[in-house]
């Protein structure tokens, strides 16, 4: 019975180690599959050659107009307000020589009245004398005499012949009294404000009907016909700037536009800004312009010889782009002369070369690329290179170094 069991597991275990064989051998006899050589991607590129030449500089800023002559009217004498030709209130405007207000001046007429009449008494009392000791002068100031007006100016005063009547008329205070008279004549004229220009109230301190102390300001006036944009400028672009040169204006919804020329240019940083203001003359146009407008202002500058202008999302790691050499992507540095909102102007590369104007993303040295701009047959590309080509462009990235200016 033992002798059965040894024989049948003997037996078992033959049939198994034979099947283990079988299949090794079959194993041995089929074919290895051919290994495919795994594909490399091309990425394309959008490319330009580096061409020098005149490239023309911007500026563009943003700023608010205001009146080139914003004028505080001050009472220089003291009184009760009055109102002139026009309503004294905010918004109201105006045409030159209009009488903008008035201070009541009664009391300062009749005080020169007062003086006008010690004035002529003086005079009739020095006639009599004139007539003895000066007869050849005596018609002259009697005319003068006769000739003054209590509800005129003083007339002219005539002029001395001799050094005795002249030390006769000083003597009898004329000259005092005169001179006296014809400075309140002058004050008396400041009790009426005229406008000095066309333009527009905008705004008042002191109302019809208040009491004006002598250098109480009563109200502020806009020249409104000669109106100028400020923009801040960043002291980098200032340089490229000249006074004179004409600007393109407009709203922010480009839906307005305006001419200008630069007027002024400041010497000094605002302290606000950090910044230095520029001044421009808006010329008149189709649309009108108002006081207090937001608007952006195109200053063309000054033209940079033997550069080459590139998008500025182009340039990575401050100042470095990436060029095509034979079919490879290389990292070069570059001179960035001029850094623009949305370009860069550059030198430092040689002409000729192919230039990436693209943002790339995950780039590196030695890259395989093809230019964009290439109709490259894909099977070709394969069969003789073994490369696969891809038609994808590279993104932006979020946080992308930006450019440093170089002077």
């Amino acid at each position: 019975m033992k002798t059965r069991q040894i024989i049948t597991v003997v037996i078992v275990l033959a049939i198994i180690g034979g099947a283990i064989l079988g299949m090794n051998f079959l194993f041995t006899l089929k074919e290895e599959p051919k290994k495919r050589a795994v594909a490399q991607a091309v990425k394309l590129v959008k490319t330009e050659k580096v061409v020098y030449g005149d490239v023309g500089t911007k500026v563009v800023a943003f700023g608010r107009t205001a009146s080139s002559l914003p004028l505080d009217v001050i009472a220089e004498v003291k009184g009760k307000l009055i109102s002139g030709n026009i309503p004294l209130k905010e918004g109201q405007k105006f045409a030159q020589g209009a009488l903008l207000f008035r201070i009541d001046d009664t009391e300062a007429k009749l005080t020169l009245q007062s003086q006008k009449s010690e004035f002529l008494k003086d005079l009739a009392s020095v006639l009599p004398d004139f007539k003895v000791d000066f007869p050849q002068n005596y018609d002259k100031w009697l005319n003068y005499f006769e000739s003054v007006n209590l509800d005129e100016p003083l007339p002219e005063i005539p002029t001395f012949e001799t050094n005795k009547e002249k030390t006769y008329l000083a003597t009898k205070n004329i000259f005092t009294k005169y001179y006296a008279i014809k400075s309140a004549e002058f004050n008396l004229s400041k009790y009426n404000v005229y406008a000095p220009f066309s333009g527009t109230v905008s705004e008042v301190s002191l109302y019809v009907g208040s009491f004006a102390n002598s250098g109480a300001k009563v109200c502020k006036i806009l020249k409104t016909s000669n109106l100028e944009l400020k923009v801040p400028v960043e002291t980098g672009d200032i340089n490229w700037l000249t006074i004179g040169n004409e600007v393109d204006i407009k709203t922010e919804d480009n839906a307005q536009h305006w001419k200008g020329r630069i007027a002024r240019i400041g010497d000094f940083v605002n302290p606000t800004t950090q910044s230095i203001d520029v001044f421009i003359h808006v010329l008149p146009g189709e649309h009108r312009i108002y006081e207090g407008m937001y608007l952006e202002a195109t200053m063309p500058g000054a033209i940079i010889k033997d550069a080459m202008e590139i998008p500025r999302n182009a340039v990575f790691a401050g100042s470095k782009v990436y060029t095509m050499q034979d079919s490879l992507l290389e990292s070069k540095p570059i001179k960035i002369l001029k850094i623009n909102s949305e370009s860069v102007v550059f030198q430092g590369l040689k002409e000729g070369e192919e230039l990436v104007v693209e943002p790339l993303v995950g780039a590196s040295e030695n890259l395989k690329v093809a230019k964009l701009q290439e109709n490259i047959d894909v099977e070709v590309a394969k069969k003789n290179e073994g490369f696969e080509v891809k038609k994808t462009k590279f993104e932006p990235k979020e946080n992308e170094d930006k450019p440093t200016e170089k002077n």
